[in-house]
């Protein structure tokens, strides 16, 4: 046995450290740190060139005013020149600008005008219009340019306060704008309306012939939200989240290997540990071991899997100490004198309970030794939550056949759920598994007694109450 243990603790060894080098061979996964934190850090924001967000509905709205002169040239023209029919003129117009190229407005214009009898008449005209801006495309990131030239087109009706007439007309112009600042600008409109030659009172009514030259400046003022958001370019953060979804998967892959290769460290150090205590050597090599199941342990946890302290074993073998069993085995050594100078003896006896110090020097508290050991159980069924939990049994069975105590299994149901006569069956049902189980790890049957607590609410939270307990008895007197 010893030969087999000193074979396989190298080998453990070895595999141990190799549970730390593994190596992927993926391009990506080899890859310095500092390109990946090159990668990582956080992209910044480049913008589309000539694309921006539409404006939302309260946004890039104008208000503008402007006065200058118009001239009528009608069907009959009359005999004054251009100079000599030019009157004043008002215009007042609000609109919205959609995108930074395409806006509207609803304009009103009007004040007096020269007919072709050379009288001076008064005039209406409303109109609605589509604005172009054919600077637009000059604007660079998110400073727009400060020149803006616009044609328009549009329609409407005029009225002729003297005649009464109100025809249909058309509008259309440029105009020219200067950016003094966000919100104002500067405003300069070569504009011109046509309509029916009746307009003036004089012509067909079915004919466009009358028309209205103006020339105005003025100011425009933005209501609401002033300019474009440009849209960011999205290509740098794709490339970034194809790079990072390959070293994922890459790490993916190491962890899963990282896994398989703990899983079976923790395996080997756990039936070294089994092969020491039958040897009497765990105690030389406890530091060793507990190193290595920490580091795999740790790494195991690290990748999400339940870590079991065992901590009811630990209780146990905590509680067991200084037990009158070892004092009346050193009366019996006392009676013997002999017995203290055969060293060959005495280094049987500290063999053989070098691992169970603990155990060798139990507590009896009155009917019960030691602390009790739960073995809690699915819902409605007798199979273990964890069949990790088995690892105890060994402990207890070790114990009870070495010092011939006898061992009390008491099993439990959850009193919220089920009846009494079906929580009474699970009670049975769970404790026979256990002694079944320690049947398995050789403890006679007559030494095992089996209890049913029936439903119980005992503990906290309900789970708790599906459980079989475990407990050693005193030796019989």
């Amino acid at each position: 046995m010893k030969r087999i243990f000193l074979f396989m603790l190298p080998m453990a060894f070895s595999m141990g450290a190799q549970a730390y080098n593994v190596n992927i061979a993926d391009t990506v996964c080899t890859r310095h740190r500092e390109y990946f934190k090159e990668k990582w850090e956080t992209v910044q924001p480049s913008y589309l060139t000539d694309v921006v967000s539409v404006s939302t509905w309260k946004d890039n709205w104008f208000l503008s005013v402007s006065g200058g002169t118009s001239a009528f040239l009608g069907s009959p023209l009359g005999c004054e020149d251009l100079f000599g029919r030019m009157k004043p003129t008002l215009a007042v117009s609000a609109g919205k600008w959609f995108t930074p190229a395409i806006g509207g407005r609803l304009s009103y214009q009007g004040f007096r005008f020269k007919d072709s009898r050379l009288e001076t008449q008064s005039y209406q005209f409303c109109h609605a219009d589509l604005l172009w801006n054919v600077l637009a495309g000059l604007d660079r990131g998110n400073t727009p340019c400060r020149w803006s030239l616009i044609p328009y087109a549009g329609a409407g009706i005029i009225h002729h306060k003297g005649s009464g007439h109100h025809p249909f007309a058309l509008s259309y112009g440029i105009q020219g704008r200067y950016r003094l600042t966000d919100r104002f600008h500067l405003l300069a409109e070569l504009g011109g309306t046509t309509t029916f030659k009746d307009f003036d009172g004089y012509g067909a009514s079915d004919q466009f012939g009358d028309n209205l030259v103006g020339l105005t400046a003025g100011i425009s003022f933005t209501i609401g939200k002033a300019g474009w958001r440009k849209v960011i370019d999205p290509a740098p953060y794709i490339r970034q989240n194809e790079e990072l979804v390959v070293h994922a998967l890459c790490l993916a892959e190491k962890s899963w290997v990282l896994q398989k290769s703990n899983a079976m460290n923790l395996a080997i150090i756990t039936e070294l540990k089994k092969i020491l205590e039958l040897e009497g050597l765990l105690g030389r090599y406890t530091d060793k071991l507990s190193e290595l199941a920490g580091n795999a342990e740790s790494q195991t946890a690290s990748f999400g899997y339940p870590r079991n302290n065992y901590s009811g074993l630990n209780s146990l073998r905590a509680r067991l100490n200084q037990s009158p069993l070892t004092e009346a085995s050193d009366s019996t050594s006392s009676a013997h004198p002999a017995a203290h100078t055969n060293e060959q003896t005495v280094s049987q006896r500290q063999h053989t309970h070098h691992l169970d110090s603990d155990a060798s020097q139990l507590v009896s508290d009155s009917l019960y030794v030691g602390a009790p050991i739960y073995f809690f159980f699915v819902l409605n069924t007798g199979h273990l939550t964890d069949t990790s939990q088995l690892i105890n049994l060994d402990g207890i069975a070790r114990i009870a056949n070495k010092h011939g105590l006898h061992i009390r299994v008491s099993g439990a149901a959850d009193n919220a759920t089920g009846n009494e006569t079906l929580n009474n069956s699970l009670g049975l049902c769970r404790a026979e598994y256990i002694k079944a189980q320690l049947i398995k790890r050789a403890v006679p049957s007559n030494r095992i007694e089996i209890v049913s607590e029936g439903g119980i609410d005992d503990y906290s939270p309900n789970e708790a109450n599906r459980n079989a307990c475990v407990r050693l008895l005193s030796p019989p007197k």
